[in-house]
């Protein structure tokens, strides 16, 4: 059979799942992104390798936790003026306390902390700043539709006395649809508002994600594309990137 039958038959909830963020989901998400059109003249580029591992942990027959985390490296360069800065960025650590059971017709909902480590080997790939803050998430999936809105906010707490303060909330909306071949077609955005400095940075973003089968094992590939809406001097224009996220087991 053809592989991406086969991941949908011996897994029939799998895609579903994996877009969802509150889904407990065993995964590791890797991706690679190319971006263009950053810096003050706009001949910036940068590269990246993100692995944002999502692992849940049952705490009891009501709720369960769900952990993520992200850490990147970058190379970039004529981004800060006619530099060029290589290594690990800010690691980012979120936690979501979920109820089991949805509130009906599809809807989950998470709450709890998220924590920004500074984490950066580069000046000017990190804030060098330890920022904390709330989370929370709200997902519905009817049929082959998911949709949903993720918010989180962070204030610095300690760091360097020379780095800027960090005040910054995001907001993720976000809407897919999955054919009953295993494939989804996602438009989302991500709105950054850095309280500080009274900036916007909007990228908006529309990708395609395969489940598959790979040795055995199913693999979810994804492209995509991005397209930035700023206020904020220096962001890039445009974006592209490819990910392969293994999940490595579900609980019911």
């Amino acid at each position: 059979k053809e592989r991406r039958s086969v991941a949908r038959e011996e897994y029939p909830e799998l895609t579903r799942k994996l877009i969802n963020p509150l889904a407990r989901v065993l995964s590791i998400p890797t991706s690679f992104e190319y971006l263009e059109g950053a810096g003050a003249n706009g001949n910036g580029q940068s590269f990246t390798i993100r692995i944002a591992p999502r692992v849940p942990f049952v705490l009891n027959e009501d709720w369960h936790l769900i952990s993520k985390t992200d850490l990147a490296w970058t190379s970039q360069q004529i981004v800060v003026g006619t530099s060029q800065q290589e290594g690990l960025t800010d690691l980012k650590q979120t936690l979501f306390f979920s109820p089991n059971r949805s509130l009906g017709w599809g809807v989950y909902w998470g709450m709890g902390p998220t924590i920004a480590l500074p984490t950066a080997t580069q000046d000017f790939l990190g804030t060098d700043k330890l920022s904390i803050g709330p989370s929370a998430a709200v997902y519905k999936q009817t049929g082959p539709w998911s949709s949903g809105i993720l918010f989180n906010h962070v204030w610095s707490v300690a760091g360097s006395n020379d780095a800027n303060y960090v005040s910054a909330s995001r907001i993720e909306p976000m809407i897919a649809f999955t054919a009953p071949t295993a494939t989804t077609i996602a438009a989302s955005a991500e709105i950054n508002h850095n309280w500080q400095a009274e900036s916007w940075v909007v990228p908006v973003e529309l990708r395609i994600a395969q489940l598959t089968m790979i040795f055995d094992a199913p693999i979810q590939w994804s492209i995509g594309a991005k397209h930035y809406f700023s206020d904020a001097e220096g962001t890039p224009e445009w974006g592209a990137f490819f990910q392969i996220t293994v999940p490595l087991g579900m609980q019911p």
